[in-house]
């Protein structure tokens, strides 16, 4: 599921995406700094990560996903450990009957997928994503566990007597 750098050229040129000369120089570059095409294009800002994986998802005939605005069940969120969400850049999103859809940068790692089907006994549903959105998911892995935490916690000590127990150790000292 890798996109090679001549299928990426061919589509962008196709589809007029970038100038030919801006292109060319793009490809250019990527051959002398043996980098990818994406990468370059990245690194010479002639498109967006978003649109540039847009396009990839294009592609490659997977969907886009954009999680920076996703409420992300945490019972789904769990599915994949954080530490393994973290190390891979994948987030799981929604589930949906047998199947399992999940955010990641890089769709061609089938040892991950693979993983997570075991683990999960889940079809496993890839979604093509950027960074930001990787990041966004990521951050409800801290914000389900600040929600466990006030559930644990708030039954048992009420803010109020939070605070007095400080002032009360404060003067102690």
């Amino acid at each position: 599921m890798r996109i090679t750098d001549e299928r990426l050229q061919s589509f962008i040129r196709d589809g007029g995406l970038i100038p030919e000369d801006s292109l060319a120089h793009a490809l250019s570059e990527a051959k002398k700094e043996s980098k990818t095409l994406h990468e370059t294009i990245l690194n010479l800002g002639l498109m967006s990560e978003t649109d540039l994986r847009k396009l990839e998802a294009y592609i490659l005939g997977i969907p886009f996903i954009d999680l920076t605005k996703e409420a992300i069940d945490p019972a789904v969120l769990h599915l994949i450990p954080e530490p393994i969400a973290q190390k891979y850049s994948i987030v799981a999103y929604k589930k949906t009957g047998g199947g399992l859809q999940i955010a990641m940068l890089a769709p061609s790692n089938i040892e991950i997928i693979e993983f997570i089907k075991k683990t999960t006994g889940l079809k496993i549903l890839p979604r093509l994503t950027n960074t930001e959105s990787i990041r966004e998911g990521l951050k409800q892995y801290r914000k389900s566990l600040e929600v466990e935490f006030k559930e644990i916690l708030g039954d048992t000590i009420k803010p109020e007597e939070e605070i007095e127990a400080m002032r009360i150790q404060k003067e102690s000292v």
